[in-house]
């Protein structure tokens, strides 16, 4: 019975001795044993064959914890459905870094920055409509006709008209217009003949080529009206330091004789045309 007892005792320290043996051995080729486990994948086929997950080799110290990739996980409880969208079967690009921005320039301390207010589309704002430039004027000198005991004169008067791009035209339709009421009331006339137009107007080598309308060539007052309409355009064209003479055209053609009596108009005059 001693013997037995002796024999068991001897067979229980064999197999403590060899257990700590094969412990010793482990623990110094743990590295070696573990790479063979993770080549060979030794612990994954025996977990799918026995189904177990439970971990064959236990280490003294904690086991290696290996992080999945970041995938998008469902509900267990929801079946998994195919996405509608036909963009997302596409695959998600990874970028490889982060899009570097370029930082904004920092505001000046001067011109701070200030917050725009926001414009309702829906409202109409009002058009301020362009303010018309004030108009420009100069200064002329029109001749009118003052009747007296001693006879008929041209009499000249100060009118403020239009500045314009051709101050020749603008001159002589202000004359044709006719005097102011004040100078109506002061005794001046007017004997260009109603009607009259003044349709185009150049002026060449100190001659100002001045196209009138038919009308021009008949005035009521006869010979001495039509002297008289003659010496208002002639005086107040020749106001103009290029205008020497005054050659007169009726509807673009020149005429010898302007009206029936008959004054000459055949050639340029002047103011000593009428003295």
């Amino acid at each position: 019975m001693a013997r037995k007892r002796r024999r068991t005792s001897l067979g229980v320290l064999f197999w403590i001795a060899f257990i700590l043996f094969v412990l010793v051995v482990f623990l110094i080729n743990r590295p070696q044993i573990q790479s063979v486990l993770d080549n060979t994948q030794l612990v994954e086929i025996i977990s799918e064959r026995f189904g177990g997950e439970e971990r064959t080799v236990r280490d003294e110290g904690p086991p290696e914890i290996e992080f999945p990739e970041e995938t998008e996980e469902q509900p267990d409880d929801e079946p998994h459905t195919a996405p509608t969208d036909p963009q997302a079967d596409e695959p998600s690009v990874a970028e490889d870094s982060p899009s570097e921005e370029p930082e904004a320039p920092e505001p000046e301390p001067d011109a701070p920055e200030t917050e725009e207010p926001a414009v309702d589309p829906d409202i109409d704002e009002p058009v301020e409509e362009p303010q018309p430039e004030p108009q420009r004027t100069r200064t002329a000198r029109l001749y009118y006709v003052r009747v007296t005991d001693d006879g008929i004169f041209a009499e000249p008067v100060r009118r403020e008209i239009r500045d314009t791009q051709a101050p020749l035209t603008e001159t002589v339709r202000a004359l044709i217009d006719g005097p102011t009421a004040d100078e109506v009331a002061d005794g001046l006339l007017n004997l260009i003949p109603d009607g009259s137009r003044l349709l185009r107007a150049s002026v060449r080598d100190g001659v100002a080529y001045l196209d009138f309308n038919e009308a021009f060539r008949f005035n009521p007052m006869g010979v001495e009206g039509y002297r008289m309409q003659l010496k208002q355009i002639i005086y107040a064209t020749t106001e103009f330091s290029t205008v020497d003479r005054v050659q007169f055209l009726i509807e673009g053609d020149q005429h010898e004789w302007l009206g029936g009596e008959g004054v000459y108009i055949g050639s340029p005059l002047g103011r000593d045309s009428f003295s």
